[in-house]
């Protein structure tokens, strides 16, 4: 199961481990941003990898 880092505006805020933890953690994201960033286009997600990451769009978390 791949793992994730997430981060807003560059900075880590959270590290998950699956596709529905990324999940959740945006759709709280997103109501608690609601009126300053309701489409979270200040976060970042990265599939961790052994050597580096690769980073997935937001969307596919929608």
């Amino acid at each position: 199961m791949p793992r994730y880092r997430v981060l807003v505006d560059g900075e880590r805020q959270a590290r998950l481990d699956g596709e529905d933890d990324v999940r959740a953690w945006l759709a709280r994201y997103r109501e608690e941003h609601a009126d300053d960033d309701p489409d979270a286009t200040h976060v970042q997600v990265v599939e961790l990898r052994l050597l580096g990451g690769k980073l997935i769009a937001r969307e596919t978390f929608f």
